[in-house]
């Protein structure tokens, strides 16, 4: 992330994804996800997770690659690290999509 302005909205988009998780509408890593039985509406993937665990995202449901990196991403949940969160929630993986489409622009 090189400017303020995607600072600020990696920011937003990582206190959105924080919220979601205490709301409990998040999946964390590929384990999990891959048991999930209820419809998941969105896998947020990191920079850094591996061609394998992205295609296999990929199979499951709609995947967003972020700038973010595994470190970030785990710390923006309370965790270590994580490449991989599903969002099961449609409100809240709409409202993540837009934060990170408003930072591409």
């Amino acid at each position: 992330m090189n400017s303020q302005s995607d600072m600020k909205i990696s920011e937003q988009f990582l206190t959105t994804l924080g919220l979601a998780k205490r709301a409990g509408k998040l999946v964390i890593g590929w384990d999990r996800i891959s048991e999930y039985k209820v419809d998941i509406r969105l896998i947020i993937v990191s920079c850094d997770a591996s061609e394998r665990t992205r295609k296999n995202a990929a199979c499951k449901a709609e995947c967003v690659l972020t700038d973010i990196d595994m470190t970030l991403l785990g710390s923006a949940l309370g965790i270590k690290r994580a490449a991989l969160v599903a969002v099961t929630d449609s409100g809240f993986a709409d409202l993540l999509k837009r934060k990170l489409d408003n930072g591409k622009q």
